[in-house]
């Protein structure tokens, strides 16, 4: 016995997705470019911190020590073998 999958609203669906994609998009652009407002600003007063109002605003530099997989991999092949987990997941897209 064939089980038949009714589709006509997935279209739909997707549309909607993808509606909401360019949203994204959209606001992510928006908040980057009042993100670069405010940055600018603490630039200028030459401060990590700010009071704004209700607000604190933090625009401070980090230090991060990042191990170099890739030259790791290069140096010690075999070791770099020995510690790789392989993991399995589901991934959605839509073409």
């Amino acid at each position: 016995m064939e089980t038949l999958i009714k589709t006509e609203y997935l279209e739909n669906e997707i549309k909607d997705i993808r509606t909401l994609e360019a949203k994204i998009i959209e606001l992510e652009e928006m908040r980057k470019e009042k993100e670069a407002r405010i940055k600018k600003v603490l630039d200028e007063a030459n401060v990590e911190e700010m009071q704004i109002g209700a607000f604190t605003v933090r625009f401070t530099n980090v230090v991060r020590n990042n191990f170099n997989t890739s030259d790791f991999k290069k140096k010690y092949l075999e070791l770099y073998n020995a510690f790789i987990k392989q993991t399995n997941y589901r991934k959605f897209s839509i073409a």
